[in-house]
């Protein structure tokens, strides 16, 4: 076989790893950012809850304290109804009275949700907790892990780069050239077996001719079809 040739074939199987290379290093990267959303999801999520129970403490205060305050108010109000000196004055003290109860029926209604939300979420946030430090502890390991892995296949690529390099520097310009070219037109591979007279690129058949001068093996051969370079197959 042709020094070019098996240098082409050589650079092919080259660009082929570092493909390879490449599409690892975009997934356990990808795998890596998604493990970070998924920590900062679940951190956004506790801390979102343990501000909706510092929130509800604090509506829960304010209930109490205005609960405790129309209180006073009524107990105010029914000791003005011995001092009242008309029906007006009464019926007013009678309205007021009424807003206030209401108010605090109201206002006992709402305190009741938010005991309800505050016990709620006091009991799961422990476990929501837990789950955080677990789930992050085991998306960390991972990462640890993921890491690794991409470390070893950022050094393979520098070492296939570093190889086709000296492949390069060993190619006649003019072939690795047409070489690129027919990889950037033909998207894939472009230096081809023959196996059982057809041409594994393009499926066509090679003429006899073609063949032949490929077993002979003087000079590189391209595909009458699909301008592949073609070569055969031991196979």
């Amino acid at each position: 076989m042709l020094k070019d040739l098996s240098l082409l074939i050589e650079l092919q199987n080259l660009d082929l790893e570092i493909g390879k290379n490449k599409k690892m290093k975009e997934t356990l990267s990808s795998q890596i950012e998604e493990g970070h959303k998924k920590i900062a999801g679940l951190e956004e999520d506790l801390s979102h809850k343990q501000g909706m129970l510092k929130q509800t403490k604090k509506e829960r205060r304010e209930k109490e304290r205005r609960i405790e305050e129309l209180d006073l108010l009524l107990a105010k109000h029914e000791e003005e109804k011995y001092k009242v000196k008309s029906q007006e004055e009464f019926a007013a003290l009678e309205k007021e009275i009424s807003r206030a109860e209401k108010e605090k029926v109201e206002t006992e209604d709402v305190l009741l949700e938010l005991m309800e939300r505050e016990e709620e979420l006091a009991v799961s946030l422990p476990s929501l907790e837990m789950k955080v430090r677990q789930e992050s502890k085991d998306i960390e390991k991972k990462e640890d892990i993921l890491k690794a892995d991409l470390k070893n296949v950022v050094h393979q690529s520098e070492e296939l780069e570093n190889k086709r390099k000296e492949v390069i520097s060993q190619l006649n310009p003019v072939l690795s050239k047409q070489y690129k070219q027919l990889r950037e037109n033909k998207d894939g591979l472009v230096v081809i077996p023959v196996k059982d007279g057809n041409c594994e690129g393009c499926n066509m058949k090679v003429s006899p001719s073609l063949i032949g001068s490929l077993r002979r093996g003087e000079e590189i051969i391209y595909c009458e079809s699909c301008n592949r370079i073609l070569y055969i197959s031991q196979g």
